[in-house]
């Protein structure tokens, strides 16, 4: 077990991890931020930032709250950034933090006594901290574990010596240290990269559909053989004239699309069986069932192969650069028991989130309680993202130390 300390230049906390979502003020669900990895263009830029620097040894996220020259006031960019500390706040529980705050040395024409320049910088580097510690407050931290420390042009980032320079010092940091974690040493070790191939065979038969997908599908409403209940090499007539294309001749029977989360369009559906395109007719397509894995039914869905097989998966996983942070929702086959090694979860991260096919997923325990005393996170398993919509994805669970269940977390990177 290990402390690890992670540096916020100006928003923002641990990345180790505690609970399910929360909700803010306006009781939208509070979900962890995307963290990208950090550049040399970014470290430099005069924009608001918040990226994950990796290092050897612990990480470090990086956040710069960045300012107009002897101005303190936060613009929309410098919100969205706090946005995102606040979030991690509210989700890792972490409420002890030190605000920096920082001015670029500058030469007045007005005021020619460096004294007065330093006090002048000292009193707008201050005004930048409260500017910070007030936008926190009014989102629902308390002020108790805050602390401000006015630094005016100590520790710049860029020489002083020119407008767009003194633009990267004027700026607000955080440090905060992060959470324990159980055998953290060993779980590189034990995450490796896995030929996707070889798994394919416990992929689900649940598929994520956007709400452009769900607009290419089609229903079901007769068969040739004026049967509700369908067979193998049935003629089916479904209500959507279908375009006679060469990459449409593949279709996948599916169930009635059902809502994830009330809070996203996303659907879930499952795959039933499979047909093959035949002919268009007045509004409507002719197609031939080919395959079924479980009973199909006049009323059921049709949509194009092309629709829902559209992005390939990679021949290996592998780990993203970015830090992507998601709740486990559920079991998705059977969300009455536990989830170990081959089966599937839902995690409320997708596409939008920065997601990708193939990232593999560190599963862990959130950070509980025993006895009024903190127990730190655990890492319980591993797997890698093999469908996904916007807002959702699923993950193969390649390996579990123990159950996973949807009181855990999932992360891409520690």
């Amino acid at each position: 077990m290990k402390k690890h300390v992670y540096t916020l230049s100006v928003a923002l906390l641990s990345t180790l991890l505690i609970s399910c979502a929360s909700m803010d003020k306006d009781q939208k669900p509070t979900t962890y931020p995307t963290l990208d990895s950090c550049t040399p263009d970014l470290l430099q830029s005069q924009q608001s930032f918040i990226c994950l620097k990796r290092v050897k040894g612990p990480d470090f996220i990086e956040t710069n709250i960045k300012f107009s020259a002897d101005s303190f006031t936060l613009n929309d960019q410098a919100k969205e950034t706090l946005n995102k500390l606040y979030a991690y706040l509210k989700l890792t529980g972490d409420t002890n933090f030190v605000i920096k705050g920082y001015a670029g040395k500058i030469d007045s024409k007005l005021i020619k006594h460096n004294d007065l320049l330093t006090k002048h910088d000292l009193r707008l580097s201050k005004d930048r901290a409260s500017s910070v510690r007030e936008y926190l407050i009014n989102k629902g931290i308390k002020p108790d574990g805050i602390e401000i420390q006015a630094l005016g042009y100590q520790d710049p980032i860029a020489p002083n010596d020119s407008n767009d320079n003194r633009g990267i010092n004027q700026r607000v940091e955080i440090t905060l240290k992060s959470k324990l974690i159980d055998q953290i040493d060993n779980i590189n070790d034990r995450i490796k990269h896995v030929k996707i191939s070889n798994y394919t065979k416990f992929f689900s038969n649940i598929y994520l559909l956007n709400d452009n997908q769900v607009d290419e599908m089609a229903k079901i409403y007769d068969s040739r053989e004026k049967r509700p209940v369908l067979g193998i090499n049935f003629k089916i007539f479904v209500d959507k004239q279908y375009p006679a294309r060469e990459d449409n001749k593949n279709f996948s029977i599916i169930s009635e699309p059902k809502p994830i989360n009330a809070y996203n369009p996303d659907k879930k559906v499952y795959k039933i069986g499979s047909a093959q395109y035949n002919y268009t007719y007045k509004g409507i397509t002719a197609l031939t069932i080919s395959d079924l894995k479980q009973e199909a039914s006049v009323g059921d869905y049709v949509i194009p192969n092309d629709i829902v097989f559209s992005n390939p998966l990679p021949a290996e996983s592998f780990k993203m650069d970015s830090k992507i942070t998601a709740n486990v929702m559920q079991d998705i086959m059977n969300t009455g028991t536990f989830s170990f090694s081959y089966n599937s979860i839902l995690i409320n991260k997708g596409a939008t989130d920065g997601l990708k096919l193939g990232a593999e997923m560190i599963l862990y325990e959130p950070e509980s309680r025993a006895d009024g005393y903190p127990v730190p996170p655990k890492y319980i398993g591993h797997g890698f993202v093999y469908r996904q919509s916007d807002h959702y994805a699923l993950v193969l669970i390649v390996n579990s130390l123990q159950e996973i269940t949807k009181n855990s977390m999932a992360t891409t990177i520690l």
